[in-house]
């Protein structure tokens, strides 16, 4: 027996998801449109608009269930559960006090503390969405629950390279550290380090901290939590796609009209998104664990900074 076919035996064997989406949604209709606190900040979306995503999820997930397809059924009724999740936060997060409102216009280096509240603290907000969904998935799949929250195993050898000899994943790390402080000192020669400012360091340092909160949180949710339960009824490369099909949605910017100026950034960008989403998504799987895939999320992140900041 294979370790799908076990993992859907296990599923199959405690699944009603019509109990879970039914109560999800008793709870989720007066959260989405009666708590929020008004015309205030929203983190993503307003409450509400959750509401459409899970509906058609959770449609999907009772057919599923409804014809015994166990991949489908699981894996929308996880999806569900997650835009649940992120509907109560918003609800939760319209009630949050302004960011900029915690630090004095004239404390010192205000611009670097509010900046390091309203990127890292903000996106570390989403442990609270996170963590309901954990619960939520435990409670659910009980004895066939799977995850990836810890550290992993970074000695585990790789390919991913395409060496012919297998690497550990802490040699793929380094060497690709390397690689990333070649290239920034290089791009700072070229933009010239003598226009690089306190201020550009105070900056920079702010969009680190927040692009590790925010590589952190991306690699708990699709990495540690959908990937291994999507395993559960898929093989490990399919549930890898889709995985990354979803970390690369949520990356997608809106655009007014369709015309291909607008369009084609946003589908290379998807594509981009995709590929880098499978990339972690082996380390994940290989190393069963996020210290690595975490790592490589977090250069990514440094790398768009840098650019940015340096413009």
């Amino acid at each position: 027996m294979t370790e799908t076919s076990a993992g859907q035996e296990t599923v199959s064997a405690g699944s009603n998801y019509g109990k879970s989406l039914g109560l999800m949604l008793a709870l989720g209709v007066p959260v989405f449109f009666a708590l929020p606190a008004g015309q205030t900040s929203r983190y993503f979306f307003s409450a509400p608009y959750y509401l459409l995503p899970f509906a058609a999820l959770a449609l999907l997930a009772l057919a599923g269930e409804r014809m015994q397809k166990q991949s489908i059924a699981l894996t929308a009724w996880a999806s569900a559960a997650t835009f649940f999740c992120y509907g109560c936060f918003e609800a939760l997060y319209s009630w949050f006090p302004s960011g900029a409102a915690l630090v004095p216009a004239d404390a010192p280096a205000v611009v670097f503390w509010r900046e390091l509240i309203n990127y890292a603290g903000n996106r570390s907000l989403q442990l609270i969405p996170i963590a309901l969904l954990a619960l939520i998935m435990a409670k659910q799949l009980k004895a066939g629950w799977r995850h990836r929250l810890r550290t992993g195993d970074p000695s585990t050898e790789t390919s991913i390279l395409g060496e012919k000899q297998p690497m550990s994943w802490s040699k793929v790390g380094i060497r690709i550290f390397f690689y990333f402080m070649l290239v920034t000192v290089g791009f700072l020669l070229t933009k010239g380090v003598a226009g690089w400012t306190t201020g550009h360091s105070l900056s920079y340092g702010a969009k680190l901290a927040g692009g590790a909160a925010n590589s952190l949180v991306e690699e708990l949710l699709f990495r540690g939590l959908l990937q291994p339960v999507f395993e559960l009824v898929l093989p490990p490369g399919t549930a890898n796609v889709l995985q990354a099909i979803f970390f690369s949605v949520i990356h997608y910017g809106f655009i007014e009209s369709f015309s291909l100026a607008e369009v084609l950034p946003e589908l290379v960008k998807l594509i981009i998104y995709v590929g880098i989403g499978l990339f972690l998504g082996r380390a994940a799987r290989e190393t069963d664990g996020l210290l690595i895939p975490w790592l490589f999320h977090f250069i990514i992140t440094s790398a768009i900074w840098l650019t940015l900041v340096a413009r």
